[in-house]
């Protein structure tokens, strides 16, 4: 078996069945140079291209941050999951069945525990919205009914409805689901009497949905204001959800992307500003469910888009969301606006009052966040006075030194200077003084073995021409090769798959070594080769030192027995061996 209990063979046919560049496409926008694809990185921050996606070598290297691997390593840094589920995600991607012989008990088992909880969850889902068609009258019905959601969006967003505490289980136990199975759900509770719940009783419910369009979580809204009842009831974490990492409706702005129909998100707080933007056909509406918005989601996100539009709340709640917002996304490297809706506190009730062509007007008139936050700001202050204009500036200049680009800079103190009044001069004079610079990023030296190092860097040269297959002939470097590291047993590695008669390709190194940014097989991956000529006599020179260093290391060897030789015989063959590796030795020499 190889990597995570699948089988080589397998792996290598959900490889063939998914190319790279297709893969890696579903997230990023990539642009052909040459022979190979480029994007700029989804891993760090960067405004220029260095992701680079090589279609011949089926793997992503970024020579900005040194990630790098193949499909598998790719989507698991992606959708943030393991090994065995990104595998499992490419195989559906191409069409084909997992293999039922793997022999890792551990993965199975835990397979089969995500696979039963999924089933619960699209059994529950199945209940609840079925509840809700078969029963208008109901207050939940009559409660989406009044917030004017039509059927269409009901089916899109798979909506549904609790009527009770006791039919849910009942419902599941039916279907051969265990109580255990529908608490790893999350969908039911236990009682003081050890009775099981539903734990969304006599709410609505609103499924949440992974990238996939699989249900990972609820959201149960009470309609009926009660004492005993919160306003919203949310799953709590499972084997499925993470909360940290889910956005409501990012499922469908991901179709969008696929469709190449997507150029910015539009991200609201609550699932009925989500649903009441799609049913107008703003679908790019995303919604952060009432959450703080965290770097994963803003991941997420980025893997989308580069422009987003922050359309939160307008009370004291949805500023300090706003703001902290800001900070997230633009962590990230994403362009962020702002938009502050007059006359409705939310783009559901905006939208109801003024229409959709007005909404989308607001969206257009968006402004830049940081705009946004220095006129936002102001607002706290009394710019009449002069130390309460100072202690703004202070403020302001501190926010606007976080911006590394000297153009960036000027821009946003030109917003100050408006609101202060004072010369710009001078504003740059303070931020000069006051502005603490963000350590600056240090740049990794992909070439960090000193020049002379002459072993290890024929190594790397010789590993890559043999993977890239411009050497076939292994055995005059083996004695490269005799210690125990890495690029020995990389070695061994390809020794094997060529005397089993197997290819070796970029892609399949990832699944039999941890290949960490910047290693050494990082380097033989992407050794970069010199012109043909200059190539082919590094080469030759490399054969030949090492012909000399395996003579010269066979003759030390012989120099130290020659004290512990026992007999006239072995005497006479050694200090024969030792001329002929001298005659070979000044031979190669010359």
């Amino acid at each position: 078996m190889a990597r995570g209990g699948f089988s080589s063979e397998f792996l290598d046919r959900v490889r063939a069945k998914n190319d790279i560049v297709d893969v890696v496409s579903k997230y990023l926008t990539l642009t052909r140079r040459g022979m190979n694809y480029w994007a700029c990185c989804p891993f760090h921050n960067e405004k220029t291209p260095s992701f680079s996606v090589k279609q011949d070598g089926q793997f992503f290297k970024c020579f900005g941050c040194g990630e790098s691997g193949n499909i598998f390593n790719f989507v698991m840094k992606m959708e943030n999951v393991d090994f065995p589920t990104a595998v499992e995600i490419l195989a559906k991607n191409a069409g084909l069945e997992l293999p039922t012989d793997t022999e890792n008990e551990e993965m199975k088992k835990r397979k089969h525990e995500r696979d039963r909880v999924y089933a619960v969850l699209k059994a529950t889902t199945e209940f609840y919205h079925k509840n809700l068609i078969e029963n208008p009258n109901s207050e939940q019905a009559k409660y989406l009914k009044q917030r004017g959601l039509n059927q269409e969006m009901i089916k899109k967003f798979q909506i549904g409805a609790s009527l009770n505490f006791d039919s849910l289980p009942e419902h599941l136990r039916k279907l051969g689901f265990t109580p255990k199975e529908m608490m790893s759900a999350g969908v039911v509770g236990v009682g003081e009497d050890n009775r099981i719940y539903d734990f969304y009783g006599k709410r609505l419910v609103f499924p949440i949905f992974n990238g996939f369009g699989d249900v990972v979580a609820y959201s149960g809204r009470s309609v009926t204001p009660s004492p005993e009842h919160t306003k919203y009831k949310n799953t709590p974490q499972t084997i499925v959800f993470n909360k940290s990492e889910i956005l409501f409706g990012y499922n469908f702005a991901r179709e969008l992307k696929r469709e190449r129909m997507l150029d910015t998100l539009v991200i609201v707080e609550g699932h009925i500003d989500v649903i009441a933007c799609h049913q107008v056909g703003i679908t790019n509406t995303i919604g952060c469910m009432g959450t703080a918005l965290t770097t994963l989601h803003a991941k997420k996100i980025k893997q989308l888009v580069d422009n987003v539009i922050l359309c939160l709340d307008g009370d004291n709640a949805g500023n300090m969301a706003t703001y902290k917002a800001i900070d997230v996304l633009k962590q990230v490297g994403l362009n962020v606006r702002v938009v502050r809706l007059s006359g409705a506190k939310d783009p559901d009730e905006f939208i109801k009052k003024y229409g959709k062509n007005n909404f989308l007007e607001v969206l257009t008139n968006s402004i830049d966040c940081v705009d946004f936050v220095l006129t936002d700001s102001a607002k706290k202050y009394n710019l009449e006075n002069n130390a309460e204009k100072n202690q703004y500036i202070q403020e302001a200049l501190n926010y606007i030194s976080n911006f590394s680009t000297p153009a960036e800079q000027e821009i946003y103190l030109s917003v100050v200077q408006k609101l202060v009044k004072i010369p710009i001069d001078a504003l740059r004079k303070s931020m000069q003084k006051t502005e603490t610079k963000p350590a600056e990023e240090i740049e990794e030296n992909l070439t960090d073995t000193p020049s002379n190092n002459y072993i290890l860097e024929s190594k790397i040269m010789v590993l890559a021409s043999i993977l890239y297959k411009k050497l076939e002939n292994f055995e005059d470097i083996s004695g490269l090769f005799n210690s125990n590291d890495e690029l020995s047993e990389l070695y061994k590695f390809l020794v094997q798959k060529k005397n089993e008669n197997e290819d070796v390709t970029v892609s399949s190194l990832f699944d039999n070594f941890e290949i960490s940014k910047n290693s050494l097989i990082d380097r033989v991956i992407n050794y970069v080769f010199p012109e043909t000529d200059v190539y082919k006599q590094l080469l030759s020179d490399t054969i030949k030192r090492v012909k000399l260093l395996n003579l010269n290391n066979e003759l030390k060897e012989l120099k130290s027995k020659l004290s512990k030789v026992q007999s006239s015989e072995e005497l006479t063959e050694t200090l024969k061996r030792m001329q002929e590796l001298t005659m070979l030795i000044n031979k190669e020499k010359a």
